[in-house]
Formats: C-alpha cells, sequence, structure tokens
C-alpha cells in the first residue's frame, strides 16, 4: 500500500512531517511525497470505464484525498489499471477501501 502525499494548500510547502505521517500507523504501507503531483496527474489521465467516477477530490485538475484500490491481478503497463475504488475523501470512505481490499486480496 502507498499513501502520496501532495502540495494542495498555500501551507503545503514542504513534506509532512512525522506526526502528519503517523496517522497511517499499517506497517505495510509506503509513504511518499509527490511535489510535482506526478502521480495525481497520471492516475487523472489514466482513468476510464469500468473504474467509478470520483465523487469528489478535484481541486483546479488534481485529484487529492482521494483513495485507489486495484484488483490483486492488476498490472501496470503503459497506462494505470483500472481501479474498483476511485473515490474519497478517505476519512469518509474507509469501509469501501476496506471491502474492497477483503474481496481482492
Amino acid at each position: 500500500m502507498f499513501v502520496v502525499w501532495e502540495p494542495i494548500l498555500a501551507s503545503d510547502v514542504t513534506p509532512p512531517i512525522k506526526f502528519a505521517m503517523q496517522h497511517i500507523m499499517d506497517h505495510r504501507v509506503r509513504q511518499y511525497w509527490d511535489p510535482e503531483h506526478a502521480l495525481a496527474r497520471r492516475m487523472k489521465g489514466d482513468a476510464r470505464a469500468p473504474q467509478p467516477e470520483p465523487r469528489c477530490c478535484d481541486m483546479d485538475g488534481l485529484l487529492w484525498d482521494l483513495a485507489a484500490v486495484y484488483p490483486k491481478s492488476a498490472t501496470w503497463k503503459d497506462a494505470l489499471p483500472a481501479a474498483v475504488v476511485f473515490d474519497g475523501p478517505v476519512v469518509q470512505i474507509t469501509s469501501s477501501i476496506e471491502s474492497a481490499l477483503t474481496t481482492t486480496q
């Protein structure tokens, strides 16, 4: 699992501090800082059916506070595969994330 932090607010000028990163305590999670929004741009550009349309999380064309869950068998090649969960804000869709992780394992 990956958590990718990116600058969205004017105050987001540096990577998150340890305090913020400690909100995600799962040992399987790897956290990254993406100051250029490379992943958010790629995720938006590669989005296509049958992937669900997000109901939120677009600020000036950048995806943020969004969770994407991909099937275990998904292969990332020229484009990202279609996600089974692609929505947010993350805190509001935790049950969808947990359910998808249980059924895609």
